[in-house]
């Protein structure tokens, strides 16, 4: 009788190894054809080679087809007890894992005396001590080892994450934080380490965007030669692919990777998302870190679960992009079952950050040039409604913007999901309609926003405007300056260095007013030490933007009776149909889109948005 046997190795996975003398026949016939080639990648002497990119499901579709076979045939099929021992690891591990977190999610009492030893030993080692409810995500991050923290935006994901670091690094098993993120938030990361270990243990930070290097060889060469005694790298998403090779290199048993904002790892296969899994294949210690989890649609969570769990996703998740495009009421529920227990959520409230004041709302009355060139917009941009968003924003900020040529593609960021933009619209306007547009001054709704933050510098206050445009922005900046108000700017191509430096004199008091967009400025930078005022002169909606640009001076650290104010200015036109106010039919939308956020949380499951159909449907219901 013939033997065959399936066994097990770590280094060359499933293997089949069959008798010299019939490799040959084996290689030729029906069997081999027709059912295992597919999962073979070599064959080498009396050894078949199966492909690396199997899972343990797939080794267990290949025992069963080789039993049947072999049945036939009568041949000995042997299975290898390290084979055997690898499903039966493989069957358990995020079964096992799935209950830790529950248990861990629901503060299971069994689990006292663990996280007790676990706060004690993270507060000796940390200057900043968290909240017992960041305490409890910190912990759960470190016991998970791979998890999300979806905590919203301002309630201390970073510094739950410094917990698991300081607590895995006073015990001897890890000795660096390595953080993919937004080039913007580098400086959040620096500052939390900072504040969270001042006076215990210095910041040695690794900056891909330091200016002491010149070049990207520069950079490779620092990180393989010279930061092997640094605790924290900072890598931009962009800069994954560049560097993944020196990015890999640090990625061993004693690193926490961390990926922030990974929302922003959007498109499934896309550059983003295969360097993403590609670094964290390997990873012991990985966090994906987002306060606005599903900005999109289902689809956002594949790319995250395949970060955390590439070997494992297909085993336990299997959710296809098919399903996760377009589930069912009862998918979404089989989603949300087996995802819950791999992810933290904090709000806010049970951190007891202050609530921030009822929105003030300033409603301005267009002027009769302002009346006229909306109903020519309107006419014009009927059947293009993101067009005629971003066309309406520029008449109630500077009518002159009117003139230039419109790219929609570089205003994608606008849009709460990733369609696909190519479309460039040329102002080939009537020359009565230019006369129109240049015989218009200062916008009613540019007047009142001066007017608001003087009369908020007059109280000593420092604000933070928001804005679309960077014409907007210098616009704005120009005014008040010639009002006697020092303003400093930060947008897109301002240098991070100079940001910064902007940012810091702002905390510092040098100056009153900063001028910024969401685009820019969203994320992982606070300013509640210093302001708590915010005037949105521009806004899309993009609940996003709007959330993070809020928790930029509604977060964590406000101590109690603080008051936090948000001013949305809103341009009311008189049209043929009554008065209608694009800025108020925003304001409305994005008001049910957080209702959504936060009924989801209530509810503890992932929230799903609206699509940027949906939302242009909404807003223009009443304009046609």
């Amino acid at each position: 009788m013939s033997n065959w046997k399936l066994d097990y190795n770590k280094n060359n996975g499933l293997l089949l190894y069959l008798p010299l003398e019939e490799v040959e026949n084996f290689c030729n016939g029906a069997f081999y054809k027709l059912s295992l080639k597919r999962y073979i990648g070599d064959i080498s002497y009396s050894v078949a080679y199966f492909k690396n990119s199997l899972t343990y499901l797939d080794y267990k579709r290949i025992i069963v087809l080789c039993q049947k076979e072999t049945g036939k045939r009568w041949i000995d099929l042997s299975i290898g007890q390290a084979l055997s021992d690898y499903i039966d690891a493989k069957e358990i591990y995020l079964e096992a894992r799935s209950r830790l977190g529950s248990e861990l999610k629901n503060q299971d009492e069994k689990l006292y005396e663990r996280f007790n030893e676990y706060r004690r030993a993270v507060d000796n080692v940390m200057s900043r001590k968290l909240r017992d409810k960041q305490m409890w995500d910190s912990f759960f991050m470190c016991a998970m080892q791979k998890s999300g923290n979806f905590s919203v935006p301002g309630s201390g994901k970073t510094s739950s994450v410094l917990g698991m670091y300081a607590y895995l690094k006073e015990k001897g098993l890890v000795r660096r934080i390595v953080v993919a993120c937004p080039k913007n938030a580098f400086g959040s990361w620096i500052d939390e380490f900072k504040t969270c270990f001042a006076g215990i243990e210095s910041l040695r930070c690794f900056n891909i965007h330091s200016p002491e290097y010149k070049n990207a060889a520069d950079r490779k060469r620092a990180v393989k030669l010279e930061s092997g005694n640094c605790n924290l790298f900072l890598f931009n998403f962009e800069a994954l692919g560049t560097y993944s090779k020196e990015i890999t290199s640090l990625i061993d048993g004693k690193t926490i990777l961390v990926f922030d904002e990974v929302h922003k790892i959007k498109k499934i296969g896309g550059i983003y998302a295969t360097n993403a899994v590609e670094i964290a294949k390997d990873a012991q210690y990985v966090v994906a870190m987002t306060g606005t989890p599903l900005p999109n649609s289902y689809m956002d969570i594949y790319n995250f679960l395949h970060i955390l769990f590439p070997d494992e996703y297909n085993e336990f998740f299997d959710f296809s992009p098919a399903l996760l495009r377009d589930p069912s009421p009862s998918d979404k529920v089989m989603i949300n079952d087996k995802l819950q227990p791999f992810f933290c959520r904090t709000t806010k409230k049970q951190l007891s950050v202050p609530d921030a004041n009822t929105d003030k709302i300033f409603c301005i009355n267009a002027d009769d040039n302002e009346n006229r060139l909306l109903k020519i917009l309107k006419m014009k941009y009927r059947k293009n409604r993101l067009a005629l968003v971003i066309r309406i924003l520029q008449l109630e900020s500077n009518p002159n913007m009117l003139l230039q040529s419109l790219n929609l593609n570089d205003f994608r960021y606008l849009l709460d999901d990733s369609v696909e933009i190519d479309e460039i619209d040329f102002a080939d306007y009537s020359d009565e309609f230019k006369e129109l547009i240049i015989s218009c001054k200062e916008t009613t709704k540019f007047c009142k926003c001066i007017d608001l933050v003087i009369d908020l510098i007059y109280q000593n206050k420092s604000v933070v405007v928001w804005c679309i445009f960077i014409d907007s922005i210098k616009h704005i900046s120009e005014a008040l300056e010639l009002s006697g108000i020092t303003t400093k700017c930060i947008y897109g191509e301002i240098a991070l260095e100079e940001r910064q430096q902007i940012l810091t004199d702002f905390k510092t008091g040098k100056f009153q007013v900063l001028l910024t967009n969401p685009h820019t400025l969203a994320e992982s930078v606070s300013l509640h030490g210093v302001c708590h005022d915010a005037v949105y002169f521009e806004y899309s909606y993009n609940l996003v933007h709007l959330l993070q640009s809020k928790d930029r001076i509604h977060r964590l650290g406000l101590p109690a009776g603080q008051y936090t104010q948000y001013y949305f200015m809103q341009s009311n036109y008189k049209t043929d149909d009554g008065n209608w106010s694009m800025g108020e039919a925003i304001y409305q939308r994005l008001m049910e889109k957080e209702r959504i956020m936060l009924d989801a949380i209530d509810n503890h499951i992932l929230e799903s948005m609206p699509t940027s159909d949906e939302d242009l449907n909404k807003i223009f219901a009443k304009l046609f």
